[in-house]
């Protein structure tokens, strides 16, 4: 289900926001797509010590 809509976003969406929010849901609308994104709780890499 979510699977498709997820490679959609990969597609539309900035990669910023793809490695930093997963979608939750969506909704279908005649003419809108809404898509409900959750953050993902992650360091980002620059901030990670080695």
């Amino acid at each position: 289900m979510q699977d498709s809509y997820s490679e959609l976003i990969k597609l539309l969406l900035p990669e910023i926001i793809v490695e930093y929010f997963e979608l939750t849901s969506y909704k279908k609308g005649d003419e809108i797509l809404h898509l409900y994104l959750k953050e993902v709780n992650s360091i980002p890499k620059e901030y990670l010590q080695s």
